[in-house]
């Protein structure tokens, strides 16, 4: 336990601060313990769309959790979180920095750090996560490959690394969509609505290729071309476990064959496979740990932030407009294509030598003299944004990346440059949270006046009218002064694609997945 219970002056929590709590897991590991920090001098939580969020807290020297902060009784690196709320809405913090910075005896002390979504840049999907990294090879061939829902695939790959590295990170139940809704086969009378269909089915698919690969960029291509969040909420242990794919058995196991664990093929030892035996663990938490999801936007139109309501403080609106409408990737072309154009190319020769002299047993051999030059790069075009802009003045063509040409990773990187270079609108409020007449950040209270991030919300300025949902939100107190206030910040709706092109476009994604497993590398 933390022993510093309650609050003590000259920390005394004053009305209307922030409520922050000071974490710590206790001895057993299965529950995290918390005590009130209590007072502070001011305070900065941010809640983000699906990057990790920071935190900063300042505090005077004399704080009474100092101490316990500085020594967390002898074991100095030991993990504390940070926990608060802001209407209803609960983030959890891990503790990275802390600075002392003034005249001593009289400094301010500033807690600052991040949420666990963090986790995602300290994670590699392996070829294959069962193997030893001496020896990494799939089904799939050299690279690991996903393929299906957002929501499943990226779960399917993060219980994999977090199995493997037996972290109690969870995936959440049940599975669910973060993109369209199937499509009513009742509404198909035309070729053009099978079309359609056809393109936001294959659009919204995730395809995944990764090869020891950290998470966030294993993700970062699909999220950013299909536009969802994702979030890591921190259960400590107490009340009604989430619901989640547990992956604590699975670690067990694991370990049976993990050559760098103490209990490598040790089938006998009960705190390995046999707990997979149990029923009553399935879908439960056995101890504190961390619960990944993703999240799909909220509809959320009907709120309107408008320049002439009242309630904005103050307004940063930026748009870009579009700079390009095509993008080349590549540089490789897949291994096996290599492999075929250099036999047929030795087997044409050989038949044109036996031809010319024969008899004479004349050979030539073609060496990688056609490698990377038939399919070694690959185009991505978007019409419909060429059309708005103008055909003739719309910027062209841009380089993608230099990845393999008609593979997964083609298909990502190109449909996420073109994503990228769209343009677009971004925005950023100053709010009043203290008006109950306007909208505040927070969990839904029955009054319609709450948002949370990825609501879609609408924007209003002088006569023009636009969609956007919200990507960020920082919520900041000064006690000195007694002010708090919101910020949120508004990100782009991805223009979609329709029609035959787009169709063309992911029919070469899909095609690409036979083609995965023998990318050269």
């Amino acid at each position: 336990m933390i022993g510093a219970p309650g609050y003590a002056n000259p920390n005394t929590l004053p009305a209307g601060a922030r409520d922050w709590q000071l974490g710590q897991r206790s001895s057993n590991g299965k529950t995290i313990d918390w005590t009130p920090l209590g007072g502070y001098l001011s305070s900065t939580c941010e809640f983000d769309w699906y990057q990790h969020a920071n935190f900063s807290i300042d505090l005077k020297p004399d704080h009474r959790l100092l101490p316990y902060i500085k020594t967390r009784n002898g074991r100095p690196k030991r993990a504390l979180f940070l926990r608060t709320e802001e209407n209803g809405i609960s983030q959890t913090y891990r503790l990275m920095k802390r600075q002392h910075k003034g005249v001593p005896g009289r400094e301010v002390v500033t807690l600052s750090g991040f949420d666990h979504r963090f986790y995602l840049q300290r994670g590699l999907d392996w070829v294959n996560n069962l193997f030893p990294p001496e020896f990494q090879i799939a089904l799939t061939g050299k690279q690991h490959i996903t393929i299906g829902e957002p929501d499943v695939a990226l779960k399917l790959i993060g219980a994999g690394v977090w199995t493997r590295l037996n972290k109690p990170i969870y995936a959440a139940l049940p599975l669910h969509q973060v993109t369209t809704d199937l499509p009513d086969l009742d509404d198909i009378d035309t070729l053009d609505d099978l079309i359609g269909i056809a393109d936001g089915w294959l659009a919204n698919i995730a395809m995944i290729s990764t090869r020891f690969t950290r998470l966030d960029e294993a993700f970062a291509n699909t999220r950013n071309r299909l536009d969802f969040g994702y979030k890591m909420d921190v259960w400590d242990g107490t009340g009604t476990p989430p619901t989640v794919f547990n992956t604590s058995s699975l670690s067990q196991l694991q370990s049976v064959i993990d050559a760098t664990s103490d209990n490598f093929l040790n089938f006998l030892n009960p705190n390995n496979y046999l707990g997979l035996l149990d029923p009553g663990s399935w879908n439960k938490m056995p101890r504190a740990g961390y619960v990944f999801d993703t999240v799909a936007k909220r509809d959320m139109r009907h709120q309107q932030w408008r320049t002439d309501g009242g309630q904005i403080r103050h307004m940063d609106l930026v748009v870009d407009e579009p700079d390009g409408d095509r993008v080349v990737v590549g540089g490789k072309a897949p291994e096996i294509l290599n492999q075929v154009i250099e036999w047929g190319a030795n087997f044409a020769i050989q038949l044109l030598l036996n031809a010319i002299a024969p008899g004479l047993g004349l050979g030539f051999v073609v060496g990688d003299l056609f490698d990377n030059i038939f399919f070694a790069y690959q185009q991505f075009y978007d019409d419909d944004l060429a059309d708005e802009v103008g055909q003739d003045d719309s910027w062209g063509e841009l380089w993608g990346d230099n990845t393999n040409a008609y593979s997964l990773d083609s298909y990502s990187v190109g449909q996420e440059a073109l994503e990228k270079h769209r343009g677009g609108e971004t925005l950023e409020l100053q709010v009043d949270s203290g008006n109950p007449t306007g909208y505040q950040f927070g969990a839904d209270d029955g009054s319609g006046r709450r948002y949370n991030v990825g609501d879609v919300h609408t924007f209003y300025d002088q006569g023009t009218t636009t969609e956007q949902y919200v990507s960020h939100v920082v919520c900041s107190d000064d006690l000195s002064s007694g002010r708090r206030t919101q910020s949120p910040s508004f990100g782009k709706n991805p223009l979609k694609k329709v029609g035959v092109t787009g169709l063309i476009s992911n029919l070469q994604g899909l095609a690409a997945y036979s083609r995965g497993n023998s990318n050269s590398v």
